[in-house]
């Protein structure tokens, strides 16, 4: 009785569900102008003039978000969207993202990676 019923279950034809597939394609093209018009990137181990980025601008003002979005800045990206910091090694010299000076002070810590957004004009 069971596959009676399931035998009686009128099926799309081939036809319809093309159409369907076809439609769905047609609506996610038209969305896509608004997602092409953005677009992140990952960078890792971020570098400036070869050095590994301080986590800070220049005289410990504007930690994280602000230092990332200035490198972000420097690489066609309008902002950080995320980052991630780690201690360097140490004797590792960094550079500020806003002067490209040597981070001299001895607490200076680095991005291991920042995440930039970049929007389409």
């Amino acid at each position: 009785m069971i596959s009676n019923f399931r035998a009686n279950i009128p099926r799309p034809a081939s036809g319809a569900i093309a159409m369907a597939a076809i439609t769905a394609i047609l609506v996610v093209d038209a969305l896509a102008p608004a997602n092409a018009a953005t677009s992140a990137r990952m960078f890792s181990s971020p570098d400036y003039l070869g050095q590994p980025v301080a986590f800070c601008l220049d005289g410990d003002r504007g930690c994280g978000k602000p230092a990332a979005t200035v490198w972000c800045q420097r690489n066609g990206y309008q902002t950080a969207l995320s980052y991630a910091r780690r201690s360097p090694a140490a004797g590792t010299e960094l550079r500020f993202a806003d002067t490209g000076n040597i981070c001299t002070s001895g607490n200076c810590i680095s991005f291991s990676q920042i995440r930039c957004l970049k929007q389409a004009n």
